[in-house]
């Protein structure tokens, strides 16, 4: 079946959505959806972290040696500075709250359950949790262990070209690729386990759309980023103790939502939308 950027099989239905209801602004409808099933998200919350703590405890040890340079003098003593732990702590956190690094099958249950609240449609969270994680376990598997093998990659390049020469145009150079990638990696994250989950693509089908979705609604998803790396902040700021809890109970969850919410629009748009019109047209002809 012919489909956005490649063949496809698609599988999922459209959510249902009544004829005569006027469309709700997106930013209001976001706000409400996020107070209505506020306890909800902040349950399956929990549920993640508790599937993905040894993931969290890969993506902590990653980013602790990103950073270990920046904490260590010319003579090998740590010298680390009250920036350090402002700037450090909170980077970690981001980049483990997008998440990046999960263990997979949870990551796909997880999204199945936040596509679901953000298309307004019921779902069993517990077993709608169990039933998506081991219907994906392969392929959401893969794509973890990518994930871990990228993230590894892009740690050891930035070490690497603050030790070759931590103050030459090669350095700033190579470390603004490396940035970008990562940028762009992670905007092709927004769109992985969604597609996972709802379509019937192939490893190579979910890379090579993800990237594409990645530059076609770039600044879209650099806005989901900054809402991302926004409400990490305002944890951070509160305190120390109370961000361990936001991080437990409700981080996750409301970055997932986010995610959800603003990927799935352009998912129906480019995939299922144009799917059924083609559809129509075979059916015309």
């Amino acid at each position: 079946m012919a489909g956005f950027f490649g063949l496809f099989n698609y599988n999922k239905d459209g959510p249902g959505v009544e004829k005569d209801a006027p469309p709700k602004p997106r930013i209001l409808l976001y706000f409400e959806l996020i107070a209505r099933k506020f306890w909800k998200i902040a349950r399956v919350n929990i549920m993640f972290v508790l599937f993905n703590l040894p993931a969290i405890a890969i993506s902590c040890l990653i980013l602790f040696f990103m950073f270990m340079n920046n904490i260590v003098d010319t003579e090998g003593n740590l010298n680390i500075s009250t920036r350090m732990l402002y700037i450090g702590v909170p980077l970690m956190t981001f980049f483990t709250s997008i998440p990046v690094i999960t263990v997979g099958p949870a990551q796909a249950g997880f999204t199945f359950i936040m596509r679901n609240f953000a298309r307004e449609e019921h779902v069993f969270i517990w077993s709608d949790f169990i039933e998506v994680a081991k219907k994906n376990f392969k392929q959401s598997t893969i794509v973890s262990l990518i994930d871990m093998a990228v993230m590894f990659l892009i740690a050891f390049n930035m070490n690497f070209y603050r030790a070759l020469n931590s103050h030459g145009v090669f350095y700033q150079i190579g470390n603004v690729v490396i940035i970008v990638a990562l940028i762009l990696y992670l905007m092709m994250h927004l769109y992985i386990y969604p597609m996972m989950i709802t379509f019937k693509f192939t490893i190579k089908q979910l890379y090579k759309n993800a990237i594409l979705f990645a530059l076609l609604k770039f600044f879209p998803n650099l806005g989901v980023l900054a809402v991302s790396a926004f409400i990490i902040f305002i944890t951070m700021m509160i305190s120390p103790y109370a961000s361990v809890l936001f991080f437990l109970f409700l981080d996750f969850g409301l970055i997932g939502f986010t995610t959800n919410f603003v990927v799935y629009p352009y998912l129906k748009k480019y995939i299922i939308d144009k799917y059924e019109e083609e559809q129509k047209q075979i059916e015309q002809n």
